[in-house]
């Protein structure tokens, strides 16, 4: 069972009716069940910016008409839900190590926020907390404040929806990515990157980056914030990825893959499915045999 599978939610219920990747910059749609098309439109700029620390959403009106279009028109009476992906800086991922853990959930909970407490720009007891224990107890938790999450799911709640899962693009991404060797992904969103390292399917570190705007060379940008990564690794284990994952880098991604294979001295593969969590999402409800359509 994937990471996806174990964490998947700050939120959790029943499989929903609808998936919504959400960016600073568009929404994708897709149904849940065959058959999966996709939708998608963009935002206004400003209507969100993403941030751990700050309400993401800027211009309510505009977010709501964006859903508004999406949304086919209800064909039967009932209660309609949808799983959220929200942007990755919306939210902070951790990976944390630990040398035992209790086995009651309330000490086990209480040591994950102890841990984290330090390290969060927020009050980790005001905040929504997800937490997956993977091989060798390394522990992925996701964890966003409510009220962050509240903002994004207010526009769903009002035009019906019932949102039952909420997750961010890399976690969802992750059914996408070969579950054996060691990979590191970068996976890139507006004004941020995330680079998740992972070891035969463990997630062992994930770091979100912000990235400076209209920068001359946005590359030279990304590839210092993933080289440290990799030396990190290396000198942890001995051992450099296999490659890189380059995704959400759009029509670049070829050329970016062949640039930063130079210059990381490491062959990169670009992965150009355009909506990559919803997509990661859609193949882990069908057990890793469904993609979204294009």
């Amino acid at each position: 069972m994937s990471v996806l599978q174990k964490i998947k939610t700050l939120l959790q219920d029943p499989p929903p009716e609808f998936v919504f990747e959400i960016a600073a910059d568009r929404i994708a749609m897709s149904r849940t069940r065959p058959p999966a098309t996709l939708q998608q439109t963009s935002l206004p700029a400003g209507t969100l910016v993403p941030s751990p620390v700050k309400d993401n959403v800027q211009d309510a009106a505009a977010l709501a008409d964006a859903v508004a279009r999406l949304l086919p028109p209800a064909t039967a009476r009932g209660r309609r839900t949808a799983a959220l992906i929200l942007p990755d800086n919306s939210l902070r991922l951790a990976v944390i190590d630990f040398d035992t853990l209790p086995d009651k959930e309330e000490e086990r909970l209480a040591l994950i926020k102890f841990r984290l407490r330090k390290t969060l720009p927020f009050d980790i007891d005001e905040a929504a907390l997800s937490y997956h224990v993977q091989a060798g107890r390394k522990v992925v938790a996701a964890v966003a404040p409510v009220e962050v999450v509240a903002r994004y799911e207010a526009p769903f709640r009002a035009a019906g929806l019932q949102p039952g899962l909420v997750t961010c693009s890399s976690l969802a991404m992750l059914e996408l990515i070969p579950a054996k060797g060691s990979l590191l992904v970068a996976h890139l969103s507006p004004g941020a990157l995330t680079v998740l390292a992972l070891d035969n399917g463990v997630l062992t570190i994930a770091r979100s980056l912000e990235l400076a705007a209209h920068t001359a060379d946005p590359l030279e940008e990304i590839s210092a914030d993933i080289y440290p990564t990799l030396v990190y690794i290396e000198d942890q284990t001995g051992v450099r990825p296999e490659k890189v994952i380059l995704a959400g880098f759009g029509a670049e991604a070829r050329s970016a893959a062949t640039r930063l294979a130079v210059e990381l001295d490491l062959p990169v593969e670009p992965f150009e499915e355009p909506n990559p969590g919803l997509a990661g999402y859609l193949r882990s409800l069908a057990g890793g045999t469904q993609k979204a359509a294009a």
